[in-house]
């Protein structure tokens, strides 16, 4: 199974400005397209309690939680606990082949230092916030090969493409 993390950021590395309010802030519309419609192109998508609150239509919603309650909440998403290599397991079991990662920094953590993430969207909009919640808030090291990039709009928001790095990080 592979799986691709989505992130967007500021050009100084910000991702979220608390626990409560992520980029959309500071987000743009062409990077919302552009999110959503690669996450559509995958089997399913995975986020933390944090950032469940962004449902994504026409493709499985799984949330990654220790609260009971919420496994079982019954609005049609996936409720899941666990560490991230039995998430992994349990996804590729129920066939699922693509799974966008949507979380913020510490699911996405979680995942990339087991060397579970394949692939990296990263978003980097021309704006500056200064302090919040950063890509990575722990010292986690990792290799990865830009692949592509992509001009979204006239104002320079910047889609970059990585793969992880051969040999680094394998599962």
């Amino acid at each position: 199974m592979k799986v691709v993390l989505y992130m967007a950021s500021s050009m100084d590395g910000i991702v979220a400005v608390d626990k409560e309010r992520g980029i959309e802030k500071y987000g743009s519309k062409e990077d919302h397209d552009f999110f959503i419609g690669e996450s559509k192109k995958c089997d399913a998508v995975v986020m933390g309690k944090n950032t469940s609150f962004c449902k994504i239509s026409g493709v499985p919603n799984v949330i990654l939680t220790h609260d009971s309650k919420l496994q079982k909440a019954g609005d049609g998403r996936l409720y899941l606990c666990g560490d991230p290599k039995e998430i992994y397991s349990e996804l590729e079991n129920r066939g699922f082949k693509k799974v966008a990662l949507l979380g913020g920094p510490a699911t996405n953590a979680q995942f990339l230092r087991l060397g579970l993430v394949d692939e990296i969207f990263l978003t980097v909009e021309p704006v500056t916030i200064g302090k919040g919640l950063h890509f990575l808030n722990e010292a986690l090291e990792s290799r990865w090969t830009l692949t592509d990039t992509k001009i979204l709009n006239k104002k320079g928001s910047l889609v970059l493409h990585y793969k992880k790095a051969a040999g680094f990080g394998e599962r």
